[in-house]
């Protein structure tokens, strides 16, 4: 191991297994906070009070940890800074709700 592997291990230590953070590598206390690679999808969207086809835009799908928090979130990122974060109980609600509920499932598992 060269003496940049060595500085780079150092400093990706992380108590996730998820993190990207490359902590340590900043004074900016924002760049500290626990974040996933995050999963590229595009989807096709609109707000729920529009009609028409929506819009397909990229979003971003990953976990989110300030360094002030006590807990991890799933987040949904959207073009121009729009997303939401969901906490582990509302993420998994939402996976419940629509396994439970068969028009909800059969919507989402038809092609």
């Amino acid at each position: 191991m060269d003496r940049q592997e060595a500085f780079d291990l150092e400093f990706r230590r992380c108590a996730f297994e998820w993190c990207a953070t490359d902590h340590g590598r900043t004074v900016h206390a924002d760049d500290e906070d626990h974040r996933s690679e995050g999963v590229a999808v595009a989807l096709r969207v609109r707000a729920a009070a529009s009609s028409g086809p929506g819009r397909l835009d990229d979003y971003e799908v990953g976990l989110l940890r300030r360094s002030a928090d006590d807990e991890t979130w799933l987040v949904v990122e959207a073009p121009g800074g729009v997303s939401i974060a969901m906490s582990r109980e509302a993420a998994r609600a939402v996976v419940h709700a629509v396994r439970a509920d068969r028009h909800l499932r059969a919507f989402v598992e038809e092609s």
